[in-house]
Order: C-alpha cells, then sequence, then structure tokens
C-alpha cells in the first residue's frame, strides 16, 4: 500500500483478507480490476461502488452480518442516498435531479427546499 490511510471500511475489507490469506492481487483477479482501484476505495479515494460489498461477500462467501456491517462502513462514509427507482424513467430523471442538485448554489437549494412540500 502506499503508506495512505485505510477507511474503516478499507481496514474491514482488509482483515477480512488476510485472515482468509488472501492479498489485494486476488481480489483484483476476481473483480476485473487493479489492486490500485482496490487501494484507492480502501483509503477512501474512490466511493465504494455500488454492488462491491455484495461481489466482496460472494467471493468470500460472508456471512449476513459480516455484510451488512461492510455495508454499513461503506455508506458511512459516502456521500450517497440509496434509491431504489420504480421503473428506467424515474431512475434517469432521479440521476439528472441529482446532478442539478449538486450544481446548485446553497441558496438556490434553500430555496427548492422551501418550494418542496412536506414529507
Amino acid at each position: 500500500m502506499s503508506g495512505k490511510t485505510l477507511t474503516a471500511f478499507g481496514s474491514a475489507c482488509r482483515e477480512i483478507r488476510m485472515a482468509r490469506k488472501l492479498r489485494m492481487i486476488d481480489q483484483a483477479k476476481e473483480f476485473a480490476c487493479s489492486p490500485s482501484f482496490i487501494s484507492t476505495v480502501e483509503t477512501g479515494g474512490k466511493q465504494v461502488p455500488e454492488g462491491y460489498v455484495e461481489k466482496f461477500g460472494d467471493w468470500l462467501k460472508l456471512d449476513l452480518v459480516t455484510r451488512k456491517h461492510l455495508q454499513a462502513l461503506a455508506d458511512a462514509r459516502a456521500n450517497v442516498i440509496r434509491f431504489i427507482p420504480v421503473n428506467k424513467e424515474r431512475a434517469a430523471l432521479a440521476r439528472r435531479l441529482f446532478r442539478k442538485i449538486n450544481k446548485m448554489s446553497p441558496d438556490e437549494i434553500r430555496k427548492l427546499d422551501a418550494d418542496l412540500p412536506g414529507d
């Protein structure tokens, strides 16, 4: 590793791999990616990709409790809102809306929030 600090998620993944005497290169081969990509995810340089925890859990045949723990660690460091759309049109609209919101100024966000009906 390049001296970067692991996130809690990265530490947990590394501990699990090491306990099974597997290396990052083994995971990279299984995931069809580079070891540097895995390192970047584990050090927080990249968000944990969607499906990463599931793939990791399947690869190592992890129990449900461990999978949920890893997903909670991944979610805790991510600025992600999980959204399961009803159909493709809503998914496309949600992606456009999220991109638009990320580009808005704080004043624009406050105005949008004021214009939205309550929950």
